[in-house]
């Protein structure tokens, strides 16, 4: 029986697991070791007011297939984001120095049309059907996939994909090259990918297609997991009867035995409180950048390049806002979900609401404001009734996405993977499930190789 560690429980974690699991079955023995109390990784949340809310990972997009397969073998069912502000009136608003330059209604027909009115067709109709034509090239992963066709890098498998181009090139570069105008990059596809990464246009081109592609450009529908996003893993480590340990932060890989042609390569885990066991291949699902351990092999430490992450404050305001700040006349409806662009005079990437307080019987706003901090005074401007407020901050939300990054490959040595290869390139619940399968399908040959 192969014994296999997985280091980290997040998407990238449970990808990779699921995968094993699949294409091993019984002939595996699974341990994944989590640093925190529970599994998720940054899918998480919380109770705040009386209500439960997902402060990390929100949003599943509908064509995502790897958590489709994760649904059905766990029986999670999908549930409807709380984006609306009293269970209706779901609207959205892209914010700029204009004030509310689109301000529609959440259905697809509704916020083209906005969009339409405000850019125009030409520029609208080029990012729309660009992010059209990614999501169905990238839909060529899962063929990848199933035919275990695993590749060794992500230039690779986004080469393979024809994907490769906009990887190496800012969205301010790509949307010039097809004649974008300023209103359509800036005002909308900025405020978008504001929410999503609290990054703006200097990221790659393809992240920038993918979080368009994830806000509905590309059809489908979003949701999320009844229950919490994070039990979707939780039930998959339980489900699949996969050793968990909890609690645990491994601060050092070392190899003990080198692989050859017969036989496995031996690692050894390095916690706290000692060895953690030995292994046959291990696959590190945490980004080096956050994992703080390190690995030595054949007596040597072996560098991982640690990209850097974009750090993330999410601040849940239990209020109304106000108004005024954001130029409307006192008693005009507000959006539900606002984003901002550049332009826009304000401290944050995004605000919406997220919930309704029982307990106050208000509603709950969610800020995201990347490395900023929200001070008492801007949250004073920004609501005209504070009742209490929670801040949680994400060490490292996302990787900073600079177009043409250096990526660590999948395979770090025969025996030890990198689960979060992708996420270097675009970020996602599911892009990171589909890192972690491909992982997986690396290990699984490794370990199954023929003798000679």
């Amino acid at each position: 029986m192969h014994k296999i560690a997985i280091i980290g429980c997040g998407a990238a974690g449970a990808g990779a697991a699921w995968q094993l699991h699949k294409s091993l079955g019984d002939g595996a023995d699974i341990t994944v070791f989590e640093r925190a109390e529970h599994v998720g990784g940054r899918a998480w949340d919380l109770t705040f007011g009386g209500c439960h809310m997902e402060v990390g990972g929100v949003l599943f997009h509908s064509t995502g297939q790897i958590t489709k397969e994760l649904m059905e073998f766990t029986g999670c069912q999908e549930a409807v984001p709380s984006l609306s502000i009293d269970g209706k009136n779901e609207t959205y608003a892209f914010w700029t120095d204009q004030g509310f330059s689109v301000l529609t209604r959440v259905s697809l027909a509704s916020m083209a049309f906005g969009i339409l009115k405000h850019v125009g067709a030409p520029s609208a109709l080029k990012v729309t059907r660009r992010a059209i034509k990614m999501a169905k090239l990238y839909e060529g992963v899962y063929a990848q996939l199933r035919d275990h066709a695993p590749a060794p890098t992500p230039d690779d498998l986004f080469g393979a994909l024809g994907l490769l181009e906009p990887t190496k090139i800012s969205a301010t570069e790509y949307f010039r090259r097809l004649k974008v105008n300023d209103r359509m990059a800036h005002d909308v596809v900025e405020a978008i990918t504001h929410n999503m990464y609290n990054q703006g246009l200097e990221m790659n081109a393809l992240a920038c297609l993918v979080g368009l592609a994830g806000a509905g450009l590309a059809g489908g529908h979003l949701f999320v997991i009844d229950g919490g996003n994070w039990t979707l893993f939780d039930k998959l480590i339980k489900k699949a009867d996969l050793g968990l340990r909890a609690n645990t932060k491994v601060d050092r890989i070392a190899i003990t035995s080198t692989p050859d042609a017969v036989r496995p390569a031996a690692y050894r885990l390095d916690t706290a409180g000692g060895s953690a066991g030995e292994f046959d291949a291990v696959i590190l699902a945490a980004p080096p950048a956050l994992a703080d351990l390190s690995v030595a092999l054949d007596g040597r430490s072996l560098p991982l390049l640690a990209h850097p992450y974009q750090p993330v404050h999410t601040t849940l305001v239990i209020g109304e806002l106000n108004p005024a700040y954001f130029g409307r006349p006192s008693g005009k409806p507000l959006p539900s979900t606002i984003f901002t662009a550049s332009s826009a005079p304000a401290p944050f990437k995004s605000i919406g609401t997220t919930g309704w307080s029982p307990e106050f019987d208000s509603r709950i706003y969610k800020i995201f404001s990347a490395d900023h901090i929200m001070t008492e005074s801007e949250l004073d401007a920004i609501f005209a009734t504070i009742h209490d407020v929670r801040v949680h901050a994400w060490r490292g939300a996302y990787p900073v996405l600079t177009p043409g990054l250096k990526h660590l490959p999948f395979e770090l040595h025969p025996g030890l993977y990198f689960a979060g290869a992708l996420e270097t390139i675009a970020g996602s619940i599911e892009v990171e499930a589909v890192s972690g399968t491909n992982a997986a399908n690396l290990c699984t040959e490794y370990l199954t190789r023929p003798a000679p």
